[in-house]
């Protein structure tokens, strides 16, 4: 009898911790969750977070729109930050035009054999997000992101020639800042480039696609999957960026440049993407005429991905390291997904050692450790 009564208790015991285990927890101020509670998207990371109804009411961060309960900055402009993005933040203006003159190296080197960007003919200001705000009722000025980011306008000079004003705004990260510096010089080249009537007939959104696309394809020269899923996620160009995205994939950038200088439609949508090759003056042969067309305009070979999790390098200083894990980049105890094979997998990075990683895979209770020049 005692030893049942004793395994009755157990059994009670280990479902208590079981119920315990299951219950809610809100990711702002770690609370268990009892009653109502919501969902919301970091918008730095793209996790999906549980938060009470408590928390749900407390202002949000500027750039990842998560509530900020402790740490909180409060920028003169209205503007709330949370800790990690405030200590991430780019705070001065000499700091932001010095990262705009890094982005600006960057893209020329980059886009050397297809663009060549205004180089003395642009001025950079740094605003908060009121004077930034001011300028879209300015003429001349084209205003770019829902959040207020950037702001460029092309301004004719007497000799023919352009003179072009970008406006960005402060307090960015140091990745979303390189990437609305990128969007903003591609608006300079696009000015300078494409004739004025054609600018005006080319579907709107899928000029907005082109800036982040210029911008995406610089993140990942920087490996920076964290700002490339950023520009994926944003809705700013109705998905246009995914079109020009499979166009860059299938067709090559060039042909995505010529389109856009002197294209026969105004559009473009994934369900006839070959319309991308038809440019005035050009020989388009519809693909589904030509069955040697492919030899004509060969795919891209898709991005080798290891069938495994594989630590291919190890970088930054002993007290700030970075491991690049199969796509991505981590720092310590930063979580991401990474693509294995035909999926992707959510891993959180625990240690960063001097030849090895150690992570854990989400789900798993079991931590694993990544060494360099691990065989695929």
């Amino acid at each position: 009898m005692n030893r049942r009564w004793l395994l009755g208790w157990v059994f009670l015991l280990v479902f208590a911790c079981a119920a315990q285990a299951e219950q809610l927890t809100c990711a702002i101020c770690g609370k268990l969750i009892e009653g109502d509670y919501y969902t919301a998207v970091d918008e730095v990371t793209g996790l999906t977070n549980l938060v009470c109804s408590n928390c749900s009411k407390l202002d949000r961060c500027f750039i990842c729109r998560l509530p900020v309960k402790d740490g909180a900055v409060h920028l003169p402009d209205g503007r709330v930050l949370c800790a990690r993005d405030a200590r991430e933040a780019v705070k001065s203006d000499d700091e932001a035009k010095d990262v705009c003159r890094e982005t600006k190296d960057g893209i020329d080197r980059l886009f050397s054999r297809y663009m060549t960007f205004p180089e003395d003919n642009v001025e950079i200001t740094i605003l908060d997000k009121f004077h930034l705000e001011n300028l879209f009722s300015a003429p001349g000025f084209h205003s770019d992101n829902a959040t207020v980011c950037g702001a460029t306008a092309s301004n004719p000079l007497p000799n023919g020639k352009l003179y072009h004003t970008i406006d960005l705004l402060s307090y960015m990260r140091k990745s979303a800042l390189m990437a609305v510096c990128a969007h903003e010089y591609t608006h300079t080249w696009i000015n300078e480039n494409v004739k004025q009537a054609r600018r005006e007939s080319i579907d709107h959104d899928l000029i907005e696609g082109l800036c982040e696309l210029v911008a995406h394809k610089y993140m990942e020269s920087r490996q920076d999957t964290v700002q490339m899923g950023i520009i994926e996620r944003n809705s700013y160009t109705d998905g246009r960026i995914n079109i020009l995205l499979a166009a860059d994939r299938q067709y090559g950038f060039n042909t995505i440049l010529e389109w856009f200088q002197s294209g026969e439609d105004t559009s473009l949508d994934l369900n006839n993407l070959d319309r991308i090759r038809a440019v005035d003056g050009g020989d388009y042969v519809p693909a589904k005429s030509r069955a040697d067309v492919w030899a004509v305009v060969p795919s891209a070979p898709p991005t080798a991905v290891p069938a495994t999790l594989v630590l291919k390098g190890i970088s930054g200083t002993p007290q700030e390291r970075f491991a690049l894990i199969n796509n991505a980049t981590f720092e310590t105890m930063e979580k991401g997904r990474v693509r294995v094979g035909e999926t992707n997998i959510l891993i959180q990075c625990l240690e960063i050692r001097d030849n090895s990683v150690v992570i854990q895979v989400d789900g798993s209770n079991e931590k694993k450790e990544l060494f360099l020049h691990a065989a695929e």
